[in-house]
């Protein structure tokens, strides 16, 4: 049993530990804070701020982020994505829409199952791949339009990329539809290693393209996050007419690829995605301490006081109850 003597000090002891882990939580969180607006309304040397930076749906909705350019030919992309072992889609007809719905039932592999339209520049797709597993409702896949830009005589290709995960009917043509993973700069990362892994990718740079993405959401209504950033891929040994990343656009360029590389992670890491989310729930707490402690004093002072209220409204009942009762009698 401790006296108040011992009572007092660990009291003491336990504000101080409280105060500060506030101060180190509220330091911590308005870091984090400020490196979010600062990378958000920094003004990089934007790359193509003429090209599109979302694919649209055929009813015009936002879709997915554009996210990848490829300098080269139409022949050089489809022996490229071949030898990485891309497969190119089939077309979406009844028979391949029956079969895909089949497969994702049954969760078996559909290789060459087909890609939804998506467009850009008024139209869908010139091209597309696609990187089967062993469930249809799994795969990467990328979609690529042509655009009338030229980069050292070289046609220049805008693509989407991005990991599918899981199907459902589409609610405008009730067609199947995959839903894509947030972390989209993951696929787009992928699709990179693997096409410099056939030996006939020249060089691949990342250049800023537009402002981070913390939250955004597709025509379908699923969520992503992006750096971004657009990988820019050339299969030419002619040097490209980029902006060199130098200075300070440079730290804000490893800056934001640690971030953002860091989030994909949580995302993409179930244990880890959850742990986060305690941490943060405990950060903000901390950081609120003196508010929440304020806030729950009065709550217990008003309540305190309505139950005082309470008792006195109850013997006041009381008395002029016996009171009537001797008069009665």
């Amino acid at each position: 049993m401790s006296t108040p003597q011992t009572g007092t000090p660990q009291r003491t002891t336990r504000l101080r530990l409280l105060h500060l882990l506030h101060r180190a939580s509220l330091v911590i969180v308005l870091a984090f804070v400020l490196v979010l607006v600062g990378l958000r309304v920094y003004p990089s040397p934007w790359l193509f701020p003429a090209f599109p930076k979302i694919t649209h749906t055929a009813r015009g909705a936002a879709g997915d982020p554009l996210n990848i350019i490829l300098v080269g030919s139409a022949p050089q992309l489809m022996e490229s994505f071949a030898r990485a072992g891309w497969l190119v889609p089939d077309p979406i007809t009844s028979h391949t829409s029956a079969r895909i719905a089949a497969a994702s039932l049954a969760h078996r592999p559909y290789p060459t199952a087909p890609v939804s339209n998506l467009y850009v520049f008024g139209r869908v797709q010139d091209l597309a791949f696609e990187r089967p597993t062993n469930d249809v409702q799994n795969r990467g896949h990328i979609r690529l339009w042509l655009t009338t830009q030229r980069l050292s005589g070289q046609p220049v290709w805008l693509g989407q990329a991005s990991y599918d995960h899981g199907i459902e009917l589409s609610g405008t043509n009730a067609l199947p539809t995959h839903h894509i993973s947030p972390a989209v700069d993951v696929e787009r990362d992928a699709v990179g290693t693997d096409l410099l892994r056939t030996g006939l990718v020249v060089t691949e740079t990342y250049e800023a393209f537009i402002p981070p993405v913390f939250v955004a959401y597709n025509g379908g209504g699923d969520y992503y996050a992006s750096d971004g950033e657009v990988l820019v891929i050339t299969y030419s040994h002619t040097l490209l007419p980029l902006p060199a990343s130098t200075g300070l656009p440079a730290v804000v360029s490893a800056l934001k690829h640690g971030l953002f590389r860091g989030y994909d992670v949580i995302l993409t890491t179930l244990p880890l995605e959850i742990a986060a989310i305690l941490v943060g729930i405990a950060l903000v707490v901390l950081a609120m301490w003196p508010i929440l402690r304020r806030l729950w004093r009065q709550f217990r002072a008003r309540r305190d006081r309505t139950a005082e209220h309470r008792r006195a409204a109850s013997k006041e009942t009381a008395g002029s109850g016996e009171a009537n009762q001797g008069r009665m009698l």
